[in-house]
């Protein structure tokens, strides 16, 4: 049953159903208490549904569970950035980095969170970045990149 919960509120948080899918994913959890994945989806679906505040707080839990899964890191990490967390966001983004230190997305968060602080490191974890498969993060490294090197971001 939980992981027809889970399934149903991943498939209506795709849908663009914030708010169902929160009710089935919240239902997921109870049924299967502390799985990341759940915990994961339920963030996501709580953010849809505009409960930001609860999703950072369950990303927080996630990311203390698993803190070398890639994608409730970075998305934690931008909630932090959004706070100007930025020395928060980049230990957030530590342990995915050494676990997987290619990683695209971790590394185009990294280099956002140490532009304002450390721009030459930050320009070394945009090579990995402007290599990835999805075009929005190739364009958001090239972005970074031009800012960083005194460009006009455009």
């Amino acid at each position: 049953m939980g992981a027809d919960l889970y399934r149903d509120g991943v498939a209506r948080l795709e849908a663009g159903d914030g708010r169902e899918a929160t009710r089935l994913l919240e239902a997921a959890l109870r049924e299967a208490p502390g799985d990341v994945k759940v915990m994961h989806a339920l963030s996501r679906a709580l953010d849809a549904a505009g409960e930001r505040e609860r999703s950072v707080q369950l990303l927080e839990l996630v990311h203390a569970k698993a803190p070398s899964e890639p994608e409730p890191a970075c998305e934690l990490a931008m909630a932090l950035l959004e706070r100007t967390e930025d020395t928060r966001a980049a230990e957030v983004l530590a342990p995915v980095l050494a676990a997987q230190p290619d990683h695209p997305g971790a590394n185009l968060c990294m280099a956002m969170a140490l532009a304002k602080t450390d721009p030459e490191r930050a320009k070394a974890h945009l090579k990995p970045a402007s290599r990835s498969a999805d075009a929005d993060q190739r364009a958001q490294a090239a972005a970074l990149e031009r800012v960083l090197s005194g460009q006009s971001p455009g």
